[in-house]
């Protein structure tokens, strides 16, 4: 559970860091934070699921890195559906 949480608030510290690395694709402050918590947890789930365990490396790295492509999907595909409308 311990791995859980640390996944968790380190995607959310992957959302809110790639919403000032591409300031063009932001979802406002609520967005950011959401969307880098789902990368986090996805990402966290993941290594469980193929690595087989847990350690602070994969924690700290995955939930963050989840937390930043997750963000950056979710703003780019926003992007897409509000410039086709």
């Amino acid at each position: 559970m311990l791995y859980f949480i640390i996944s968790a608030v380190c995607g959310i510290g992957g959302g809110i860091v790639s919403s000032h690395t591409f300031k063009e694709y932001t979802l406002g402050n609520l967005g950011n934070v959401v969307t880098g918590f789902l990368g986090g947890v996805a990402t966290h789930t993941i290594i469980v699921l193929v690595m087989g365990g847990t350690a602070w490396t994969f924690a700290i790295v995955g939930g963050f890195l989840g937390g930043f492509l997750v963000r950056i999907a979710f703003s780019i595909i926003r992007q897409r559906i509000s410039s086709d409308s």
